[in-house]
């Protein structure tokens, strides 16, 4: 008789994290615990690291820009398959409009369709999906009135390591917030507020995209500031102010937030002075954890070699992107930030725009490689267009089962 020999699912696993995309997906199949060992966060994470050598990696990333009516995806990691969102349905009332990512966290998306609503000439409302490309599952959210209308705003919030069959969405609106529970199905009213009066905990919001970071929801305002839902608790507060704010006053030399993101667990934030900003050499800060609630630098960025080639400098007749708080005097803007592994976060990377095209710096060798390249013609407008973080998605693939 022979017996049959089993592995702990720890070496299992180590075996499954070097196979290459493609092959990974076929082994999914062979076995309910092999198919069990490649669903999870960590795993999948593991073997991206492993693909790319141990550098900090993205498989791809999501241009959204409805304004301009610009959307696509763009993959950077060869062997993984590019998202394709046709699996959402179209609708009678969606057949001429397109999808848009307004979120994208740990492999789930959340998209919406613009739907015209019949009898009101003009008057749009939207049908809300969450979706993972990966394994084409998608489900569509109910968004109540006053949760999902003019002036409100929905963020995914997904953390596959504390709760992964769990997954909630935040809507910031005129008056409140809002938060959903796939456990539920149902959405709760977790704060109230006024967002008519001047002292509207929101008054003075640069944009409503949040960031979710460590159970809680980030955005970034005007003054500078940083103001922090909690989830679970429903706790609305501000965050500390970096160091030299702290030191040197709230509107030092017009410092403005730059972008606010989340990467290995750690939130990253990038500001700049009105002189930073013409120079292109700025810091790349981070928080740990609540518990300090202290921000250190992460990387200290210097693009003064990109500066001088798309620096119009003295020139007036020279055309120059689009230029908003976000972006530096010459049109470039920090787009998202990829921490490195382990403790000092080393080989991370910074993408950024140019105009008509989007970089990825490495913060260790300070190299730029441009990653891509928008296809219209010089002639167009969307030639000089220069993206911010609110129009960029990074993504990258989970096996998570709706």
């Amino acid at each position: 008789m022979v017996r049959k020999m089993t592995f702990p699912d720890e070496i299992i696993a180590n075996i499954l994290t070097r196979l290459p995309p493609k092959e990974l997906v076929r082994a999914r199949v062979v076995c309910k615990q092999w198919h069990a060992l490649t669903s999870e966060h960590l795993f999948m994470h593991t073997n991206l690291l492993r693909t790319n050598a141990g550098h900090p990696v993205i498989a791809g990333f999501f241009l959204n820009d409805e304004i301009h009516e610009t959307f696509s995806y763009n993959p950077l990691l060869r062997g993984y398959s590019s998202p394709d969102l046709s699996f959402i349905p179209t609708t009678a009332d969606t057949a001429n409009s397109e999808t848009y990512v307004t979120s994208s966290c740990h492999g789930l998306l959340l998209c919406r369709r613009r739907r015209r609503i019949d009898g009101e000439l003009g008057v749009y409302r939207a049908r809300h999906y969450v979706c993972n490309p990966e394994t084409m599952e998608f489900f569509e959210v109910d968004v109540p009135a006053g949760a999902g209308g003019a002036g409100q705003y929905l963020n995914l919030a997904y953390d596959p390591l504390k709760s992964r069959h769990q997954y909630r969405i935040v809507a910031r609106g005129h008056d409140g917030i809002r938060v959903y529970s796939s456990r539920t199905r149902s959405w709760r009213t977790a704060v109230r507020y006024d967002g008519r009066c001047r002292r509207s905990p929101f008054a003075g919001l640069r944009h409503p995209r949040g960031v979710f970071w460590n159970g809680s929801l980030v955005w970034a305002m005007l003054s500078p500031r940083l103001l922090r839902f909690a989830i679970d608790s429903g706790e609305l507060s501000e965050m500390p102010l970096p160091p030299r704010l702290r030191s040197e006053g709230w509107f030092h030399a017009g410092w403005v937030y730059a972008y606010v993101g989340e990467s290995g667990g750690r939130l990253q934030v990038i500001g700049y002075t009105d002189e930073e900003r013409r120079a292109a050499c700025f810091d790349v800060l981070e928080m740990r954890d609540d518990e300090e609630g202290e921000w250190t630098v992460l990387y200290r960025v210097d693009l003064t070699r990109v500066k001088e080639l798309y620096d119009p400098g003295d020139d007036d007749g020279a055309r120059v992107a689009r230029v908003t708080l976000e972006h530096f005097s010459w049109g470039g803007a920090p787009l998202h930030v990829v921490r490195g592994p382990g403790e000092a976060g080393r080989h991370g990377v910074l993408f950024f725009s140019v105009p008509g095209k989007i970089a990825c710096y490495d913060a260790e060798s300070r190299a730029v490689s441009v990653v891509w390249q928008d296809t219209a013609t010089t002639s167009s407008p969307k030639h000089l267009l220069s993206y911010t973080w609110f129009n960029f998605y990074a993504y990258t693939p989970s096996f998570l089962r709706l």
